[in-house]
Protein backbone atom coordinates (compact mmCIF):
# COMPACT_ATOMS: atom_id res chain seq x y z
CA UNK A 1 0.00 0.00 0.00
CA UNK A 2 1.37 3.32 -0.78
CA UNK A 3 1.10 5.62 2.74
CA UNK A 4 2.90 8.30 1.13
CA UNK A 5 -0.75 9.16 -1.16
CA UNK A 6 -2.95 7.96 2.01
CA UNK A 7 -1.72 11.18 3.60
CA UNK A 8 -1.17 13.14 1.56
CA UNK A 9 -5.23 12.49 0.21
CA UNK A 10 -4.50 13.12 -3.56
CA UNK A 11 -2.86 12.12 -6.62
CA UNK A 12 -2.47 12.09 -10.44
CA UNK A 13 -2.37 9.85 -13.17
CA UNK A 14 -2.34 9.43 -16.65
CA UNK A 15 -5.19 7.63 -18.19
CA UNK A 16 -6.33 7.31 -21.69
CA UNK A 17 -9.95 8.28 -22.46
CA UNK A 18 -11.56 8.55 -26.05
CA UNK A 19 -8.28 7.78 -27.38
CA UNK A 20 -6.72 10.88 -25.45
CA UNK A 21 -4.41 10.78 -22.74
CA UNK A 22 -5.24 12.84 -20.08
CA UNK A 23 -3.70 13.75 -16.94
CA UNK A 24 -7.44 13.28 -14.32
CA UNK A 25 -6.56 14.07 -10.51
CA UNK A 26 -7.72 11.60 -7.88
CA UNK A 27 -8.74 11.70 -4.32
CA UNK A 28 -8.64 9.13 -1.65
CA UNK A 29 -11.35 8.35 0.47
CA UNK A 30 -12.34 5.82 2.63
CA UNK A 31 -14.51 2.73 2.68
CA UNK A 32 -16.14 0.48 5.13
CA UNK A 33 -15.96 -3.36 3.79
CA UNK A 34 -15.94 -6.35 6.38
CA UNK A 35 -12.10 -6.42 6.98
CA UNK A 36 -12.76 -2.25 8.27
CA UNK A 37 -12.18 0.73 6.27
CA UNK A 38 -9.81 0.60 3.08
CA UNK A 39 -8.35 3.85 1.20
CA UNK A 40 -10.18 3.91 -2.13
CA UNK A 41 -8.55 6.31 -5.00
CA UNK A 42 -11.96 8.14 -6.77
CA UNK A 43 -11.89 10.51 -9.55
CA UNK A 44 -12.06 13.99 -8.25
CA UNK A 45 -13.84 15.10 -11.71
CA UNK A 46 -17.01 13.33 -12.70
CA UNK A 47 -15.67 10.73 -15.44
CA UNK A 48 -16.46 7.48 -16.91
CA UNK A 49 -13.08 5.62 -15.99
CA UNK A 50 -13.00 2.30 -18.11
CA UNK A 51 -11.94 -0.84 -16.48
CA UNK A 52 -8.94 -1.37 -18.25
CA UNK A 53 -7.26 2.42 -17.08
CA UNK A 54 -8.59 1.62 -13.29
CA UNK A 55 -6.63 -1.35 -13.77
CA UNK A 56 -3.76 0.41 -14.83
CA UNK A 57 -3.92 3.19 -12.11
CA UNK A 58 -4.36 0.57 -9.34
CA UNK A 59 -1.66 -1.36 -10.79
CA UNK A 60 0.75 1.79 -11.14
CA UNK A 61 -0.25 3.79 -7.55
CA UNK A 62 -0.90 0.36 -5.85
CA UNK A 63 -3.96 1.57 -3.93
CA UNK A 64 -7.82 -0.01 -4.74
CA UNK A 65 -9.40 2.29 -7.53
CA UNK A 66 -13.14 2.96 -7.99
CA UNK A 67 -14.72 2.96 -11.21
CA UNK A 68 -18.23 2.38 -13.29
CA UNK A 69 -17.77 -0.98 -13.02
CA UNK A 70 -16.67 -1.40 -9.37
CA UNK A 71 -13.78 -1.35 -7.08
CA UNK A 72 -10.69 -2.39 -8.71
CA UNK A 73 -7.81 -3.52 -6.41
CA UNK A 74 -3.75 -3.92 -7.71
CA UNK A 75 -2.63 -7.45 -9.08
CA UNK A 76 -2.46 -9.73 -6.31
CA UNK A 77 -3.88 -7.88 -3.48
CA UNK A 78 -7.39 -7.83 -1.72
CA UNK A 79 -9.69 -5.96 0.53
CA UNK A 80 -7.45 -7.39 3.55
CA UNK A 81 -4.80 -6.49 2.48
CA UNK A 82 -5.38 -2.55 2.57
CA UNK A 83 -7.37 -2.83 6.23
CA UNK A 84 -6.09 0.77 7.94
CA UNK A 85 -5.85 -0.26 11.94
Amino acid sequence: MNTELVKKGRAEAHIRIAGLLQLHPFIVVREKTAFGEIPVLVPEKKVILPLTEAIKVANELDLPVRCASGLVFPTGKFARDFAMK
